[in-house]
């Protein structure tokens, strides 16, 4: 990825794999960090920052106007993404970046302030999209933050506005319910929110906001998916650009009826550092500088052209060519069959029914019942069981009794004396 920059001693800052690279504008490049996961960029007053987040709770910030110099911003968590740095135009940068949330596989955005130092996180909001691509954030002319950004759950679009007097963010408000992606700040001669926005069709919206937001507006037609949107800056006015299928569209702002078709190869896609903020930019190829004016003494007569022989075309150029239409042939081929698809997952999405649940309710009741009668059983043979138990121990108790009386009353009867009849009448 790399990142163009408007500055006097560097061209632009490039990740190339886990390697953070610095160009310089006579064309040196160096390495100025290693193990980078993510890097955000920004201008400030012609002071290059930049942010390398390494997959820690730390990151490393790099400021200068010609020398860079190194500081250590504690994170409090372990980097999640999103890295952001902007550009504020009053003196301070903020930065924002996602940290894991415990539940779920939401992030949180959180906010930090740079003037003489960091301070400390500040969380923006829970719960959010995380795709950097889902979340935009801009300092405006009127002295406020604006971010606009993607819920986790449906992707619903929220906006939040901060003041930086007294650090405090203000309360969401949903700008749209539909699925959405890809917000877009753009600063011109107002404030202007683009993004991409999934019905039947992804469609390209905006709105504007001058002393209060407008209506939405669709930029895109109905026909195709708007995708590959970009920005570009010509003739002191800002454009968008998008594709649909196979054409390549372009709009000024507050024009956006007045669609009209451009050619792509005449456009190069690049991200540059302008308002402060990382903006997908289209810069024309085709655009050259004005002459120079001349006085009409200066001017000589012009000679005769001489007509050119043009070159032809070799066979390395044919085969090139062939191989360039068949690569543009091939993205259509697949662009198409990714159109099908969608429209073939929305009729599937809306043809289908659910089948009908069944009443479990009798059944349920049922077994409540049964179980309620099994448990009284229970009960009552406990009960049983311990009443014969009891008498069970009482009989044991009365037979014991009996058992030693009888043995007093034999005891007794041996013990006593034979009277004199019954010796007599016992012998005959």
């Amino acid at each position: 990825m790399f990142i163009k920059v408007d500055h006097p001693e560097y061209r632009g800052i490039e990740l190339v794999g886990e390697s953070l690279l610095i160009h310089f504008m006579h064309g040196e490049s160096r390495t100025l960090q290693e193990q980078v996961k993510d890097v955000a960029v920004s201008v400030q007053s012609q002071t290059l920052q930049i942010v390398a987040f390494l997959n820690q709770d730390y990151a490393w910030f790099y400021s200068g106007r010609k020398n860079l110099e190194r500081e250590r911003i504690e994170l409090g968590q372990v980097y999640g993404g999103g890295g952001r740095l902007i550009a504020d135009g009053i003196g301070n940068s903020h930065l924002f970046y996602f940290v894991q949330q415990s539940p779920g596989h939401s992030v949180m955005l959180r906010h930090q302030i740079y003037g003489d130092k960091w301070s400390n996180p500040m969380l923006v909001a829970t719960n959010v999209f995380a795709q950097a691509t889902g979340f935009s954030v801009v300092w405006n002319h009127d002295n406020y933050l604006h971010i606009a950004y993607c819920n986790h759950r449906d992707q619903h679009l929220l906006y939040r506005v901060f003041d930086l007097e007294h650090r405090i963010w203000s309360g969401a408000v949903p700008f749209s319910d539909q699925r959405c992606s890809y917000p877009q700040f753009i600063v011109g001669e107002k404030l202007y929110l683009f993004w991409q926005e999934d019905d039947k069709k992804i469609r390209l919206k905006v709105r504007s906001k001058d002393q209060q937001w407008n209506s939405p507006t669709q930029i895109s037609s109905y026909e195709h998916h708007a995708a590959s949107v970009g920005y570009s800056w010509q003739n002191d006015r800002w454009h968008v650009l998008w594709s649909e299928g196979s054409e390549f569209y372009q709009s000024s702002f507050d024009q956006w009826g007045e669609r009209r078709l451009v050619e792509r190869a005449n456009y190069e896609y690049t991200w540059t550092v302008r308002d402060g903020i990382v903006i997908p930019l289209y810069e024309d190829k085709t655009s050259q500088p004005a002459p120079a004016s001349v006085s009409l003494s200066e001017l000589e007569p012009a000679p005769e052209p001489v007509p050119e022989q043009l070159p032809q075309p070799s066979k390395r150029d044919n085969e090139e060519a062939k191989a360039q239409a068949a690569f543009v042939e091939q993205a259509f081929r697949t662009l198409r069959e990714w159109e099908s698809l969608r429209e073939e997952i929305r009729h599937w999405q809306g043809s289908f029914v659910p089948p009908t649940p069944v009443d479990l309710t009798p059944l349920t009741t049922r077994c409540d019942r049964l179980e309620r009668r099994l448990f009284n059983l229970q009960q009552s043979q406990e009960q049983q069981k311990q009443v014969w138990e009891s008498r069970f121990e009482q009989f044991q108790l009365e037979l014991a009794r009996t058992q030693r009386r009888l043995t007093v009353i034999e005891d007794c009867e041996k013990k006593r004396q034979v009277s004199l009849w019954r010796r007599v009448l016992g012998r005959s």
